[in-house]
Formats: C-alpha cells, sequence, structure tokens
C-alpha cells in the first residue's frame, strides 16, 4: 500500500524542518496529527523513517534514498499550480529563470524592466549558473525558461536565438593594442591570456578560434566568466576574449574592446524544455527577451 499524498507532505515536512513541532508549525497542523501521520506512514513503509540525532530528527538511509525523488514530485506539483495560476490570470504568477552569469547580469535585467511594466505582480525567481546547469534545470523542468550562450549540444530542448554577436578582445588601456580596432588571434602571443576552460562553451569556442587560425592558446589564468576576466585585464594582468554580452549595457568597463579578425559569433539563446507547452507569461517573457537584446546600447562595441 503506498503513501498517501499528504503523508509524503509530512514526511518531507519533517525532513526539512527536522522535527515534529517545527513541521507542524509549517503545515499549520496539530503536533499530535504530524506524530500520528509519521507512525502510520512507518507502519506502511515497513521500516523506520527517522532517527533522532542531536536532538533533532534525522531521515534514516532507507528515507535518504528516496528525498530527491520525494522532492522532484512535490517540485511537479508546484509547477502544476503556477502553471494553472497562470491559465487562470496572465497578469499574475510565477516564473522561474536561470541564466549564465554574464546574461543574468546584462541581458536579463534589462528585459525584466520590459516585463514589468505589464506585469508588476508576477513573482520571478532567478538562479545564476553554468551553461550545463541551466540546462539540466531546463531539462528537469525545474524553470520556465533558461538563458545560455551557444552553443548547446543539448537535442531535447527548444533553441531560441535571441541576438549574435563576435567575441571581442579585452585589453588594459595602455596596451600597444589599444590604439586599433581589430587584432588578430597571432597578435596576441607576447601577453598572457585570461580565458576560459574547454569544458565551457565559450571557452570551446575560443580554443576553436585560436585552431583555426594555427595559433596555440596558452592560459596564464583561467577564470569561468566574462566578468573575472574584464576585472582581471583591469588590474593590468594580461588581455581577454570574452563574450560581447557582458559589454552591452554600453558602459565603460575601464579596458579597451577591440574586434577579433577574422571574427567568431556566439549567440545568446533561449532554452525551453523540448516536450512541455510554455505557459502564456514564459511567451510574453520570451517576447521582451528579444526587444531587450535588439534595443541594447550595442553601439559601444561596433
Amino acid at each position: 500500500m503506498p503513501l498517501s499524498f499528504r503523508q509524503l507532505e509530512i514526511v518531507r515536512a519533517v525532513c526539512r524542518q527536522g522535527s515534529v513541532t517545527a513541521a507542524a508549525a509549517a503545515l499549520d497542523i496539530s503536533q499530535p496529527a504530524v506524530s500520528m501521520m509519521l507512525r502510520e506512514s512507518a507502519a506502511v513503509t515497513g521500516f523506520p523513517l527517522f532517527q533522532r540525532r542531536q536532538g533533532r530528527l534525522q531521515p534514516t538511509a532507507e528515507l535518504r534514498l528516496i528525498l530527491r525523488d520525494l522532492d522532484q514530485v512535490f517540485d511537479g506539483m508546484e509547477r502544476i499550480g503556477r502553471l494553472m495560476e497562470d491559465m487562470r490570470d496572465a497578469s499574475i504568477g510565477t516564473l522561474q529563470l536561470a541564466a549564465t552569469p554574464t546574461l543574468a547580469d546584462n541581458l536579463l535585467p534589462r528585459a525584466l524592466a520590459l516585463f514589468r511594466r505589464s506585469r508588476p505582480r508576477v513573482q520571478i525567481s532567478i538562479q545564476a549558473m553554468d551553461n550545463t546547469g541551466v540546462v539540466g534545470q531546463v531539462l528537469q523542468e525545474r524553470v520556465d525558461l533558461g538563458l545560455v550562450l551557444s552553443p548547446v549540444g543539448e537535442p531535447d530542448v527548444r533553441l531560441v536565438d535571441l541576438c549574435t554577436r563576435p567575441l571581442v578582445c579585452i585589453l588594459p588601456p595602455d596596451n600597444p593594442l589599444a590604439r586599433r580596432r581589430t587584432v588578430a588571434l597571432g597578435e596576441l602571443g607576447p601577453y598572457p591570456l585570461i580565458s576560459f576552460s574547454r569544458s565551457l562553451p565559450l571557452g570551446n569556442l575560443v580554443e576553436r578560434c585560436f585552431r583555426a587560425a594555427g595559433v596555440a592558446r596558452r592560459i596564464a589564468i583561467e577564470v569561468n566568466q566574462s566578468s573575472v576576466a574584464c576585472a582581471m585585464v583591469r588590474a593590468g594582468l594580461g588581455i581577454a576574449i570574452i563574450d560581447p554580452f557582458f559589454l552591452m549595457d554600453g558602459q565603460d568597463h575601464g579596458v579597451a574592446q577591440l574586434a577579433l579578425a577574422p571574427a567568431a559569433d556566439v549567440s545568446a539563446q533561449a532554452l525551453l524544455p523540448g516536450n512541455a507547452t510554455p505557459s502564456r507569461l514564459t511567451l510574453m517573457f520570451l517576447a521582451n527577451l528579444r526587444r531587450a537584446a535588439a534595443t541594447a546600447p550595442w553601439q559601444a562595441l561596433d
């Protein structure tokens, strides 16, 4: 006989809260009701669910094996609730977003500012993580939409191109190359290179550019975000090739910006679950993402 949804809810609450009293308060029910439900749940499963350690209830080894699946069940239920809310009234509801740091810092705020003018009551949750993390969140349908840099080699997601721009070389303003408008990869050899791991899409793209030019990429300082690369360049530690979206605000970041010759493009892309129909709120927000990308002050890079 399986546990009921209510029993699962109480077991999960005790796992999260660490005590019957705290779980009862979180669920707004009585402490005896929680205790009784735990006894019934243990009787149904046939093994103990909790053990007391240092004054707190800790899940047993058997219960820990199913906690991840249990969280997915409740995450799915919460998502269903959000979708039903969206269907009732597209002016309220929630949006769960995941984005790479450079897009979370630069493209996402512009899109949110546009979106909230017409949907101020929508609650928005944002998670910043690397490309792989964003793809995973979208595949598991833990978020409504993801923002990544190309390329993404996952066939089970829907990709929507937002904008495509060439990679940018940044260097200290006093570097001899700073007076130029373009630079070839072969000219960067004398300067320490601040760059990304090949395990990252941006690092893989930069590596392919160097390989196509017949130039060895020798990394002096390895970073995982364009903002960190820019800080290193600003400190005079070398030069870097970064995504252009970090610079899309048109502000002075304290570095010189050069175009690469030949140019190499990188795209900002929106990710949607491949088998799920996007909510109306998601589609509305996607339209604002496209508008934000189209109206960004790119002239600073052109």
